[in-house]
């Protein structure tokens, strides 16, 4: 028998279908995007830095939009150069709290263009 009742909203959490290998390009590229019509959580990312060798320059930013239609602005952004050292070889991206969008985009500008393996997961309200 059901008890009749509310339940309160859950988030469900995924890989995201926009992992995968990125190839680097002389100008931003995004490598994942997304919003919802509800709150719901970027909740990590990482790349894989470990092809990058000496004379590579990797920059990559964070974006977010605040409001609807809104332009999307940069919360971070992090040069990585050279070959990465032996016991950190990745970087890790944090969550962000979003409705109107997440946008994280690389860019190589300088070195032999290399593709990087990118993992992200995201959280968002069940039935959306």
């Amino acid at each position: 028998m059901a008890i009749p009742g509310s339940i309160a909203p859950s988030l469900s959490l995924r890989r995201s279908t926009q992992s995968g290998n990125k190839a680097m390009s002389a100008a931003y590229v995004a490598v994942y995007s997304d919003s919802s019509t509800a709150p719901w959580m970027f909740v990590s990312g990482e790349i894989d830095l470990s092809t990058m060798q000496v004379g590579d320059s990797i920059d990559i930013r964070v974006r977010k939009t605040m409001a609807s239609g809104g332009t999307a602005i940069v919360d971070d952004t992090k040069t990585y150069t050279d070959a990465q050292p032996a016991g950190h070889q990745s970087t890790h991206i944090g969550s962000i709290i979003n409705v109107y969008g997440v946008e994280i985009s690389m860019r190589q500008t300088a070195g032999v263009l290399r593709t990087l393996n990118c993992e992200f997961f995201d959280a968002k309200r069940l039935g959306l």
